[in-house]
């Protein structure tokens, strides 16, 4: 008897259709493995951001005035959030440029160099929305006469700054995804589409929100 050698067709064909339905399996957990690994880091660079602020608090502000972005004006109103929260990198207080970027994010500071000019419309042109992936509150800093952000008994549960959905939702869709919100006593949560409404989120206009319209607030659904 001649020994047999190799696979016949048939056997391949259904190696085959066994490896890809393994991998049907295993890409969908594999790519939610991979978003969860973006929202811990997305939530770990807003605290690294909520240290920021309070270290531009204690060593630079006497306590009293958080950053306000240089060359802009007198009151809230002429910056906004993404400038607020860049104000710590033009000051040194948070160095590294991949803080300010969500990982699940399209935004792109290469590296720093966008981030680098010190206000938005200067002569490089290079600082905009999409230099950060996040946004802050900046409209309720009230400001003074040298652009010096005032300090404000802020309620601990009310946010500073969370993922910018102006654009696109950073993670995941608006039937299906959420936001990272950073809240004034440093920590972070991240809801889902089922506890707010991340469409009339951070970085929407013209949804009813207090003016400015493009503030960082978010709606929790009823």
């Amino acid at each position: 008897m001649k020994k047999r050698q190799g696979f016949t067709l048939i056997e391949l064909l259904v190696v085959i259709a066994i490896i890809a339905i393994l991998a049907g399996m295993l890409l969908p957990a594999l790519a939610r493995a991979r978003e969860e690994a973006r929202r811990i880091r997305c939530r770990n660079n807003l605290n690294q951001l909520a240290k920021g602020m309070a270290t531009y608090l204690n060593e630079h502000g006497d306590n009293r005035f958080y950053p306000c972005p240089l060359g802009r004006g007198a009151t809230a109103t002429t910056y906004n959030g993404a400038e607020w929260l860049a104000a710590l990198y033009w000051t040194g207080v948070v160095p590294d440029p991949g803080v300010f970027l969500c990982p699940s994010s399209p935004d792109n500071n290469t590296n720093g160099r966008d981030i680098g000019c010190k206000k938005s419309g200067d002569a490089t042109g290079t600082f905009s929305s999409q230099t950060i992936s996040y946004a802050g509150m900046w409209w309720k800093s009230v400001t003074t006469v040298l652009g010096g952000a005032i300090r404000d008994d802020f309620p601990p549960n009310e946010p500073m700054a969370s993922d910018d959905t102006q654009g696109g939702i950073n993670h995941g869709e608006a039937t299906n995804g959420g936001m990272a919100i950073l809240y004034f006593d440093s920590h972070v949560e991240f809801k889902t589409n089922t506890e707010l409404d991340i469409t009339s989120a951070t970085g929407s206009t013209g949804r009813g929100f207090p003016s400015p319209p493009k503030t960082m607030l978010w709606r929790l659904k009823n």
